[in-house]
């Protein structure tokens, strides 16, 4: 849709960023447009999709962000949500404040051995913080989340890296089912960032929700092939989860599962 201009934004943001914000578009992704607005040295995201599919993942990160206000969780904050048309075309736009940080995963493939032990005990305990965190009303769902993924695994088939053999395995092979938690649901370590003190952050939040919290360890875990994870960094992030491992084929199952979104 091009850059997101100040005179184009819906009234419920524009009470929210004064007129004379300077706006930058950082590095864009493939599912929205994101440009930072930053007035009176605050800085808040404005997010932008048009895509039917990607306004859906939108709507969703809005109702997650919303439900997630006071639980005291890393997470950007909500300020305003809205719809618009174009050209008969729905546009949803989210405000929310800027969370600022490297990468995760970036940040941990240059940093030294105990560096990155150190880096991955604090990132199982900000995992076992968020499974810990009670699901909020407004993001309860009735029924199994793995099997919610599975079916909409199929129904991704069309346009997914994964195949129909594939699934057909994953269901054949689907490990044992265990209390659902609040996750991420896409917890893969770009959505993890590290601020200049050390702190960590959980940012896209549109798969946020009840789910099997083996699903997020698979996720946090899955760094190759940036980065080899040794067995002492495995066993510092089960540290700070403060669990017995998740085993590396329950790991991998999850894995493959992603493949289908």
């Amino acid at each position: 849709m091009g850059p997101i201009d100040l005179n184009e934004l819906p009234p419920e943001l524009v009470e929210h960023i004064p007129r004379a914000a300077r706006l930058t578009c950082p590095p864009q992704g493939k599912t929205s447009d994101v440009a930072f607005a930053e007035a009176g040295g605050r800085v808040v995201v404005v997010k932008r999709c048009a895509h039917p599919v990607y306004l859906d993942w939108l709507r969703r990160e809005h109702l997650a962000l919303r439900a997630l206000v006071g639980s005291g969780l890393p997470i950007p904050r909500f300020i305003a949500y809205a719809e618009t048309e174009t050209a008969g075309q729905l546009v949803g736009w989210l405000l929310m404040s800027r969370v600022a940080g490297a990468q995760f995963l970036g940040a941990a493939t240059v940093a030294p051995h105990s560096l990155q032990q150190s880096m991955f005990r604090q990132l199982g305990a900000l995992v076992r913080r968020l499974h810990d965190t009670p699901v909020p009303a407004g993001l309860q769902r009735e029924g199994s989340w793995v099997l919610r993924q599975i079916e909409q695994a199929r129904n991704n088939l069309s346009w997914c890296d994964g195949t129909v053999a594939g699934l057909v395995d994953l269901e054949r092979t689907r490990p044992l089912p265990v209390p659902e938690t609040l996750i991420h649901g896409d917890l893969s370590l770009d959505n993890v960032l590290i601020d200049e003190q050390g702190a960590l952050h959980l940012i896209d939040w549109a798969d946020g929700g009840p789910g099997d919290p083996r699903h997020d360890v698979a996720l946090a875990l899955r760094t190759k092939p940036e980065l080899e994870l040794s067995a002492e960094v495995l066993e510092a992030f089960f540290v700070g989860f403060g669990s017995a491992p998740v085993d590396e084929a329950t790991r991998e199952w999850f894995v493959r599962l992603y493949d289908y979104f």
